[in-house]
């Protein structure tokens, strides 16, 4: 490969330096173009390690698990949200003062000045702060949830990953109450899981539910694409015809693990005129806080134990299965151990024409990148799950009698996609 000369290497590095003097409008006119915004954010991303010295490579390696922690700080102090909605920039004493935690003005000193050097503000002056693009996006209800959901909840479980496997002699448990979490934290018997631990613990699981709810917010969902609402639509008509009652007996659409109803409601306004039931199935004490519309039936499941004989009721056309969690009151994030008995009661109550639809990661085979492969190290020490990969899901429904149909990807980027799967006859 021919490389530019260091002529033209310096112009380029010349460049990029005043682009980087003038982040403000270079980052509006760059945010415009998103597909330029990408290119260059990729391949700013992938010159970082190849350029750094040894030195330069541990200090910013070994350093970054400080960087967490020093956002989580901010975000107790309301940082982030002061210096966002504040039209001057704040002195280290204005801060204290707004912050309502009255900190030592000389300790939050230290931490404003870390926090400047990696940018989630900005030094504008000695001991003067104002906001930064990075920290603007860390601001808000739903990103200020994410960040302390991620210290208060998953950190130690991460960190304490190594020692798990190693004890484990390098071969991941499926039992989901054998955890790097659990280990990490010493849960009690009574508490034994994830989500059994948050349920004593109010404020963590209100981290959880906001980050996981906010998160989705803006982003893609299958119901944008056209081809599945298509698919839902023709297998209705399919699994109804002939049958008593028809399509106003029917139940067009089964949401198993589905938190207070937040796919059954947002189906039903994409579908208003099509007819049948929609069913909302979780846990009883889940279901019960969920405020639904005429139309829609909850019933309290555990689906580890079976479908409601009334299922048949999955006569219908469309039952959705998540088996990794948008919510501590959707389902949990189930290894295969698990993922086959529910799988195989799904099956079982589902008519011949049905659609199994699962809203899931879908793990490429080769070339993951960053964000899907973390996601799955995530679940592995919180909840021994996985994300999955198209072979893996392929070979997996097969066990439990599913046959994949198609997978759509409705958001190519962090590969979410819908996994079509039908009986196979027997």
């Amino acid at each position: 490969m021919t490389y530019p000369q260091t002529a033209s290497l310096d112009s380029t590095v010349s460049f990029l330096e005043k682009l980087a003097a003038n982040l403000p409008a270079a980052g509006t006119d760059l945010r415009a173009d998103n597909e330029l915004r990408k290119r260059l954010l990729s391949v700013t991303q992938k010159l970082i390690p190849e350029l750094e010295t040894p030195a330069e490579a541990c200090l910013r390696f070994l350093y970054n698990t400080l960087e967490l922690p020093a956002a989580r700080i901010a975000v107790d102090l309301n940082i982030f949200n002061l210096l966002k909605e504040s039209p001057t920039p704040l002195s280290t004493e204005e801060l204290a003062k707004l912050s309502g935690k009255n900190p030592d003005t000389k300790l939050l000193s230290r931490i404003l000045r870390y926090l400047a050097s990696l940018s989630f503000v900005r030094e504008v002056d000695t001991g003067v702060w104002a906001a930064s693009h990075f920290g603007n996006n860390l601001s808000g209800e739903g990103q200020s949830a994410g960040v302390a959901n991620m210290v208060d909840n998953c950190a130690i479980a991460m960190v304490t990953l190594p020692d798990f496997l190693r004890r484990h002699d390098y071969k991941a448990p499926e039992d989901k109450s054998d955890t790097a979490f659990a280990q990490g934290n010493r849960v009690t018997p009574e508490e034994p899981t994830f989500f059994d631990w948050l349920k004593t613990r109010p404020e963590n699981a209100r981290n959880f539910n906001v980050f996981m709810t906010s998160h989705r917010m803006d982003v893609k969902t299958w119901l944008d694409r056209p081809e599945l609402i298509k698919e839902i639509t023709d297998a209705f008509k399919k699994v109804t015809a002939g049958k008593e009652g028809g399509e106003e007996k029917g139940v067009s659409f089964v949401d198993i693990g589905g938190g207070i109803g937040h796919q059954c409601k947002a189906f039903k306004k994409r579908v208003p005129d099509l007819k049948g039931k929609i069913v909302l199935e979780d846990l009883e004490e889940v279901v019960a806080n969920a405020e639904l519309e005429e139309g829609i039936e909850k019933i309290g499941v555990d689906f580890l134990k079976g479908q409601p004989a009334l299922h048949r009721i999955i006569s219908g056309a469309f039952c959705e299965v998540r088996l990794t969690s948008s919510s501590s009151s959707s389902t949990e994030d189930w290894s295969d151990k698990y993922a086959r008995p529910i799988l195989g009661y799904v099956r079982d109550a589902m008519d011949k024409d049905s659609l199994l639809l699962i809203d899931e990661l879908v793990v490429p085979d080769r070339g993951a990148r960053r964000y899907e492969t973390q996601l799955d190290l995530a679940m592995l020490a919180m909840l021994n799950a996985e994300g999955r990969t198209e072979e893996h899901w392929k070979r997996l429904l097969a066990e439990v009698g599913f046959e994949v149909k198609d997978m759509v990807f409705y958001e190519e980027e962090a590969r979410e996609a819908i996994i079509i799967a039908k009986k196979v006859a027997n």
